[in-house]
């Protein structure tokens, strides 16, 4: 089985607004839509997309599917507080897929690969990507992580 692990991308500043109604910012969404031919490159094709509902999570799912195909589905388990005991229970909710794709918030993402890989620490940037792989069942300690995209691999933004 493999996961991966999409952290949303540049979106507008907590301070400036209630932060669950954050959206991407013009850029978040460029470097996104940029990194649709590394995707489609890495042949990237989950069974399912599924992502928090809120908006920057959302919308950086929907570049997703839009760049290498499919539909996001928002799953509440995903808002940000989310561990890995949420992500199952929503990955149960698909028994059929065997690539699975989360779209959420940090520090959820990471700590849910380290917990799933036992890596001392994985930091997932704005618009990063993770994949673990899985000989069986996803559970804790069982799975390898196969790669980690930082977002500099697909835009010239210099920061998070």
């Amino acid at each position: 089985m493999i996961l991966y692990f999409l952290r949303h991308g540049k979106a507008g500043s907590p301070q400036a607004q209630n932060d669950d109604a954050r959206e991407l910012t013009s850029q978040g969404a460029a470097a996104l839509r940029s990194a649709a031919s590394l995707w489609r490159r890495l042949n990237l094709r989950p069974d399912v997309v599924l992502s928090s509902p809120l908006p920057r999570a959302l919308q950086t799912a929907e570049l997703f599917c839009e760049g290498v195909g499919g539909e996001p589905i928002t799953d509440d388990r995903l808002r940000p507080g989310a561990g890995w005991g949420e992500m199952a229970r929503a990955m149960a909710a698909h028994p059929d897929a065997r690539r699975v794709m989360f779209v959420g918030h940090e520090p959820d993402l990471s700590s849910s690969i380290v917990e799933l890989t036992g890596a001392s620490s994985v930091r997932m940037r704005k618009g990063g990507l993770a994949c673990v792989e899985f000989y069986g069942v996803p559970e804790p300690g069982g799975g390898e992580i196969a790669w980690l995209l930082d977002p500099d691999l697909y835009t010239d933004d210099e920061g998070d």
